[in-house]
């Protein structure tokens, strides 16, 4: 799917960094809901209900993620260095724990 709106308009959800995908989902309120549903499967977000017997990492992760990067994204006062960091523990979790992107 193609972004439609912001710096990235145009481009491919695939070729867009992830914290700029996240901060969409939780700073754009007018989303449209295609696009909405699109970014949370490119950012491994499920769309479902969430089963209990997941491991604690996979019900974890995503709220973390979001949280740190409100706190830390460019954008909101924090450094590009600080979201390679995040983005980086994000990857090592996910590899940890066997959760698919």
């Amino acid at each position: 799917m193609i972004m439609t709106f912001g710096k990235h308009r145009g481009k491919h959800l695939r070729d867009i960094p992830a914290d700029y995908l996240v901060w969409c989902l939780d700073n754009v309120s007018t989303l449209q809901p295609t696009l909405r549903r699109e970014i949370r499967i490119r950012l491994g977000i499920q769309t479902g209900p969430q089963p209990n017997n997941l491991p604690v990492v996979a019900r974890v992760l995503d709220p973390w993620y979001r949280q740190l990067a409100r706190e830390f994204h460019p954008d909101c006062g924090g450094s590009h260095a600080s979201m390679k960091a995040i983005n980086r523990a994000r990857e090592l979790l996910v590899e940890l724990a066997g959760v698919e992107k």
